[in-house]
């Protein structure tokens, strides 16, 4: 059982943390949005087998609903920009930028849904992280380098993960884990595919090469398929404060195999910037589990699972 917890751990720590790579080689053979899409509906249409066999009876039209717009709302908007945003921009930049959304989540548990309180103390690692962003930049937001287009729909991209994560919490959503994540892939999919058929050209396959390919079967079969089941089978086996530690070990993942397999280049700034950020999301993990009676809890796959 403990070489399970390593390989688990080992799992949705490279395997999550590889994605923002493989986001990055796919985009700049395919169209953003279709690629995303693609991605996506694949991994619902994957995911079904596996949905019928464990799940419980199909949920209410409300729960339904629900879980359709949030994943429309955290896949299509929340990560179609991001996939947009990485053909622009270094792929372990985008993962520390898309961290922020552990920042983003406390701001609107504290002072939008007021289910926890909020400290003046939490002021450091919030401020800290927003420091990090323009660090990030090379304090250099005219530099053709670094776009500010696609930083900001990044964040962009974490506010949006935010706000349907939140909803998610406070609605009434499938009571199968596995029903809310196939329905949520599936909105997202297929509005991402739609705008992709309206706005861009389908590729063909045959034109693609294999690395675009290899990248594109990595994130379905192992960032989504694999990623999800591992994910799901440690919140079962292990505290979920812990299972959490994947928000700050995959920036730290992606950031590696971006500057050493990908050739992604970063000056000093940037590297303070990816340190001062990561160091605000680790700095307000502590304080939470400080000052909570119990473990923090992270978002569960009822509001969906938190990986690109």
């Amino acid at each position: 059982m403990k070489f399970q917890r390593i390989a688990a751990y080992a799992a949705i720590y490279v395997v999550w943390g590889g994605s923002y790579l493989a986001v990055r080689v796919l985009v700049q053979a395919m169209p953003p949005l279709l690629a995303a899409g693609i991605r996506y509906s694949l991994a619902a249409f994957l995911l079904l087998p596996l949905v019928w066999w464990k799940s419980s009876p199909f949920p209410h039209w409300k729960q339904t609903v629900h879980a359709l717009w949030t994943g429309a709302l955290m896949l299509g908007v929340g990560y179609g920009v991001v996939f947009w945003a990485e053909k622009r921009l270094a792929s372990w930049i985008a993962a520390v930028l898309i961290s922020t959304t552990l920042l983003w989540t406390y701001l609107g548990e504290s002072l939008v849904l007021r289910s926890t309180r909020f400290r003046l103390q939490m002021l450091l690692p919030l401020l800290l992280g927003m420091a990090g962003i323009p660090m990030l930049m090379g304090m250099d937001f005219t530099s053709k380098r670094i776009s500010l287009p696609a930083v900001l729909c990044v964040l962009l991209g974490a506010v949006a993960w935010t706000c349907g994560s939140l909803a998610a919490k406070r609605l009434r959503m499938p009571d199968s884990p596995l029903q809310t994540a196939l329905l949520q892939l599936t909105a997202g999919g297929g509005i991402l595919l739609v705008a992709g058929l309206l706005r861009e050209k389908f590729p063909q396959v045959v034109s693609l090469g294999w690395r675009p390919l290899v990248a594109l079967a990595y994130l379905v079969l192992a960032g989504s398929v694999l990623g999800m089941a591992v994910y799901h089978w440690l919140l079962e086996h292990e505290p979920a404060s812990q299972v959490a530690t994947f928000s700050y070990v995959n920036p730290v993942v992606a950031m590696f195999l971006g500057l050493l397999l990908a050739g992604e280049h970063s000056s000093l700034w940037q590297m303070a910037g990816a340190v001062t950020v990561l160091a605000s999301l680790v700095l307000l993990w502590a304080m939470q589990m400080r000052n909570s009676s119990g473990p923090a809890q992270p978002a569960d796959c009822t509001s969906g699972c938190p990986e690109l």
